[in-house]
């Protein structure tokens, strides 16, 4: 039986460490911040970025529930330039499950790019294109092959894959 991903256990093999910055991209209810928010502790900084409203709104009262102070919340799509964080200014960028919902993959990619300092990392979470019980149709799902190309393509490098579940692949990059 495979269990639902964990998104402490995926932050946790990141490298992060107190004081960095994180961007989650795409940050819907907030699944990765809280971790970020607390592995990068009182002196760090996690952007939860996302173009939906409640999504942010949500992640600002589960922040706010648990005593975090530094989330910072951003509205923005996501295919558009991400003007709201400073260039070469995050330590670490992740995308959870975001690449598949989003058909402008480039811009995207090209957003993580510029936020990222040199030897900054992004961590790419997507499902596994496999049949599973939920999860969004399999022609919308993006194979680790062709993801990690994209990912090259803008001239990040991969350091590994990271361990997730059964219905996740999850790979860390460095810019």
């Amino acid at each position: 039986m495979a269990h639902f991903i964990n998104p402490s256990l995926v932050v946790a093999q990141t490298g992060l460490m107190q004081a960095q910055t994180v961007a989650d991209l795409g940050c819907g209810n907030g699944f990765y911040v809280l971790p970020a928010a607390q592995m990068v502790g009182g002196q760090g900084t996690v952007y939860a970025v996302d173009v939906v409203e409640n999504k942010l709104a949500a992640t600002v009262s589960i922040a706010n529930q648990f005593g975090y102070k530094n989330v910072r919340v951003v509205k923005a799509d996501l295919t558009k330039p991400l003007l709201n964080i400073s260039e070469n200014s995050c330590d670490l960028v992740i995308v959870g499950n975001i690449l598949h919902e989003i058909s402008q993959k480039d811009s995207l990619i090209k957003n993580i790019y510029r936020i990222l300092k040199a030897g900054g990392r992004v961590v790419a979470v997507e499902w596994t294109r496999t049949a599973t019980p939920f999860g969004p149709p399999l022609e919308r799902r993006i194979e680790q092959q062709a993801l990690e190309i994209m990912l090259m393509q803008a001239g990040l490098r991969k350091i590994k894959e990271l361990q997730a579940d059964g219905y996740h692949y999850a790979v860390l990059f460095e810019k």
